[in-house]
């Protein structure tokens, strides 16, 4: 927890009105919102391994603030239909009626944690993002977003930034393709293991422990003893390998949603290996669609380095009153 409770009090003329969250498979991060404000505040982390549930992690953050929030934003990594939610990589469920109830609240918004993000896109400055390669014309438009994290999400921003809406839905499960018999290989491997390789397979912190092993035949316990690993041959031919997937996939959602604003990459693998990523073959794998190279290369391609992506898609959402 990044903050203490005197940070997070507040005098009765500043009206603190949302409590907003994105609650990841890990961890998860909570802040206050008053509209028109659209920069959250009073951040704070959570593990979610020392919760039983979203209620207790919410009810803690809600115990420090000397003035309750009556309102709940909520991103979430687990798909959204209706009221109900079960998440796919915690052994989570919960509902918007009943945190309303238990927690007192007059109203609950929840949407999927990178629907949120798709908020975020138009609201990134320069200082939170950092382009990977160059590209050959930067424009407006529409802009599309992946995030190898817990899993694999990916959404996007459709239009311009007034007009615009946020596009989102489960594209971290599509099937893939390799592009040599090297990662034909790869993914027969991977294939033999789950009866289906989706993307989220290998472009994910367990993904990269499945790749790992697919490549070389060794367990591994953590994707961090292969990102923080970059001396290890292995580890760094893993990574290499992880990041040209990644370029493939971004490409093809890039094509998807005809994303001239910009390809971004968000999650918590990507951000911590930037100097990994420029020098692997990502942005030349991006690029390699063939007959549509010269499409591929008026795309830019950026890393978001905002620490809170989804709590400034849950501002944007709010202000937006969406």
């Amino acid at each position: 927890m990044l903050m203490n409770a005197a940070r997070m009090k507040r005098t009765s003329s500043d009206k603190v009105s949302w409590l907003i969250a994105d609650i990841g498979a890990t961890s998860s991060r909570c802040a206050t919102l008053s509209p028109p404000a659209v920069t959250p505040e009073n951040v704070r982390h959570y593990r979610n391994d020392n919760y039983a549930g979203l209620t207790d992690l919410l009810a803690d953050f809600l115990a420090d603030c000397e003035e309750k929030p009556r309102s709940l934003g909520l991103a979430v990594a687990a798909p959204v239909y209706g009221d109900d939610i079960r998440m796919i990589n915690r052994d989570w469920s919960f509902s918007g009626t009943s945190l309303s109830k238990n927690l007192r609240l007059a109203r609950v918004k929840i949407i999927n944690d990178f629907h949120a993000i798709a908020y975020a896109l138009p609201a990134l400055t320069e200082d939170a993002r950092t382009e990977i390669g160059s590209a050959t014309e930067y424009r407006g438009g529409n802009m599309a977003v992946i995030g190898p994290g817990s899993g694999l999400g990916t959404s996007a921003w459709i239009g311009g930034d007034a007009g615009g809406a946020a596009m989102t839905g489960e594209g971290g499960h599509v099937t893939v393709s390799g592009r040599n018999k090297h990662e034909d290989e790869i993914i027969s491997r991977v294939r033999e293991r789950f009866g289906h390789c989706s993307a989220e397979r290998i472009l994910s912190g367990p993904g990269l422990i499945t790749l790992h092993h697919a490549m070389h035949g060794i367990e591994i316990e953590s994707s961090e003893a292969i990102t923080g690993n970059p001396g290890d041959s292995a580890c760094a031919a893993t990574l290499n390998q992880f990041f040209s997937f990644l370029g493939s996939v971004a490409a093809d959602l890039a094509l998807i949603t005809g994303a001239f604003g910009g390809l971004y990459i968000a999650g918590g693998i990507v951000p911590a290996c930037i100097d990994q990523l420029r020098e692997s073959p990502f942005r030349e794998r991006f690029d390699d669609k063939n007959r549509y190279k010269d499409y591929m290369r008026r795309i830019p391609t950026y890393v978001i380095t905002d620490p809170v992506p989804g709590l400034t898609g849950l501002a944007a959402m709010i202000n937006r009153g969406s």
